[in-house]
């Protein structure tokens, strides 16, 4: 069955392809790719198979332009991307659009091109591609909260009531001010973690108006100022946690795992099945803070170039 690739690929039958994917998440959707492109030096862009003329696949990916080099990232900013397929999919259609990633690569100025493959549909290893391994820690909702609740660790339990002795409380986030505030202390954490803070506010009002659900935040609150947010996006029956923040003289009220606990007590309620914490970059505190939820690993891989040129300059400059 022969395909045909081509980079277009209308917002209409993307969104489609995803709803027909059950290993879709919301980083693979149009929404997030225009999220991302509110932020200086991204466009979002993809690769398309064809059979017949229907799209039976795609790989959305990011073009990130910095300082006159591009990278190409399926997805980027701690995100799982990869291939969507549809049912009518032919076998080869994942490894074909990573072959053509990999072409796409090839110009001068592309210092690289990184894929997340969080649902193991590639095995790059014959197209050129290198390849490391990553966990990320999730929690299987397959219990009601009260059971989740008493196998959490001793101490992540203390922490809770800590924080709710201390008047700490949590609510929802539903207007633009909400979204800034959690913008705001990002780049307060940002500064403490030693990282630039790549979201503008414009990426946050994004969050805040594209509405469809997909987007949930929540905000802890003490005497009525706002001291932590939790940002997590929903997909079938997923909730991705992506960012905890907090003002640096709350964080010995322990709002942030209150936070996350109020998360997970929505995320049962609304019978969603995994509550996934994402990878911990191998920093032990965060691996030890995950583990206290109950967490089980799940292994995934990321394939990627890197140029032999990009790689000697990294080392030049980190010399």
């Amino acid at each position: 069955m022969g395909m045909d690739l081509s980079t277009v690929l209308a917002e209409k039958e993307w969104r489609a392809l995803v709803a027909k994917d059950d290993a879709a998440s919301f980083f693979q959707t149009p929404t997030w790719s225009s999220l991302v492109a509110l932020l200086p030096g991204w466009f979002p862009a993809a690769l398309a198979a064809r059979v017949d003329g229907e799209l039976v696949a795609a790989l959305p990916f990011l073009r990130h332009e910095r300082r006159g080099f591009i990278t190409l990232e399926s997805m980027a900013f701690g995100t799982f991307g990869g291939v969507l397929l549809s049912p009518a999919a032919p076998p080869h259609a994942a490894l074909e659009l990573l072959d053509a990633f990999g072409r796409a690569a090839r110009p001068p100025r592309v210092s690289g091109a990184r894929v997340v493959d969080f649902v193991g549909r590639l095995a790059a290893d014959n197209v050129g591609f290198e390849s490391s391994r990553d966990e990320a820690q999730v929690l299987e909702l397959d219990r009601d909260f009260d059971e989740l609740w008493s196998h959490f660790k001793p101490s992540l339990r203390n922490k809770v009531r800590k924080a709710r002795s201390a008047g700490v409380i949590v609510r929802p986030a539903v207007s633009l001010e909400d979204f800034l505030a959690y913008h705001e202390m990002l780049e307060e954490c940002s500064k403490g973690w030693g990282t630039p803070n790549v979201f503008t506010r414009d990426f946050f009002a994004g969050l805040f108006e594209s509405g469809g659900g997909a987007v949930q935040m929540f905000l802890a609150v003490q005497n009525d100022l706002v001291i932590a947010g939790d940002l997590n996006f929903l997909w079938k029956d997923t909730v991705l946690n992506w960012g905890n923040v907090s003002k640096s003289a709350a964080r010995d009220l322990a709002a942030n795992t209150l936070l996350h606990v109020h998360s997970i007590k929505v995320a049962v309620e609304q019978e969603r099945q995994t509550y996934n914490l994402g990878s911990s970059a191998g920093i032990k505190g965060v691996e030890s803070f995950k583990s206290a939820f109950g967490t089980k690993r799940v292994s995934y891989r990321t394939y990627f170039i890197e140029k032999k040129w990009y790689r000697a300059l990294k080392s030049v400059v980190a010399g």
